[in-house]
């Protein structure tokens, strides 16, 4: 069975643009650079804001997140046992 994107595209006649491998390679290879060399020159104190930024942002996406069923609270008590 086709896939719902491949019948839009069919009935759209729109076609996906081919990729240039030199392209992706390179974008492939900054990409696995980029990380580890911000790292390198950040400072400790920086590396420390950054990081309780992003804590305290997935700390915030938690609380908002509904808790529908019991499986959803069981697995919440797990987890705040572990974390605590």
């Amino acid at each position: 069975m086709a896939k719902p994107t491949k019948i839009v595209s069919i009935a759209t006649k729109q076609t996906t643009p081919v990729k240039n491998p030199a392209a992706v390679a390179l974008g492939r290879l900054g990409g696995l650079k980029g990380g580890a060399a911000r790292a390198a020159k950040l400072s400790p104190e920086e590396r420390k804001e950054i990081a309780q930024r992003a804590a305290k942002q997935r700390w915030a996406n938690r609380e908002s997140k509904v808790v529908g069923s019991t499986a959803d609270q069981t697995m919440d008590s797990k987890r705040a046992t572990r974390l605590a």
